[in-house]
């Protein structure tokens, strides 16, 4: 019997350090986001100040989208990433985690990989979108259980 308590005790391997890297992950997202506003805005003065020894216009229309794109992921990290992905695991709610799907056509898919993918193109060099990616990978892959890729709806077959 003693044997059997200690099996049902057990935690999944990599529950500690996903569960802290995933619950982190909002706010690696905001400071990915500032960070990104901060360079945006640097390179803005700095260039803005060289412009004159500059060959042609400058005009700062990469470091604008690097703002829009970094407000985007803060607002992504504080809407999305916090309540729906950080919260459930800092509390190790494997199953939350699980059952957040996008179903499209009987194939579920987690919405941990959507905004991830999401964060690491918003992000600045992608650092937020892979504190959401690499726990996501690891609970579908190498989870506590196995991930249900279908949602079990068949279609009629003609």
């Amino acid at each position: 019997m003693g044997e059997i308590e200690k099996i049902e005790k057990t935690e999944w391997q990599h529950a500690s350090w996903v569960s802290s890297l995933g619950k982190w992950a909002w706010i690696i997202g905001i400071i990915n986001g500032l960070v990104g506003i901060i360079w945006a805005i640097y390179q803005i003065i700095v260039l803005t100040a060289l412009w004159e020894y500059l060959p042609g216009a400058y005009v700062p229309t990469t470091e604008i989208w690097w703002i829009i794109a970094s407000i985007v992921g803060i607002v992504i990290s504080l809407l999305i990433i916090k309540p729906k992905f950080s919260n459930p695991c800092g509390e190790k709610d494997w199953d939350a985690l699980y059952s957040w799907v996008l179903n499209l056509g009987g194939f579920n898919i987690p919405w941990m990989f959507v905004w991830g993918l999401l964060l690491f193109v918003f992000g600045w060099y992608g650092w937020a979108g892979l504190a959401v990616l690499i726990p996501a990978v690891m609970l579908i892959f190498a989870g506590p259980k196995e991930y249900n890729w279908s949602s079990g709806e068949k279609k009629a077959e003609k």
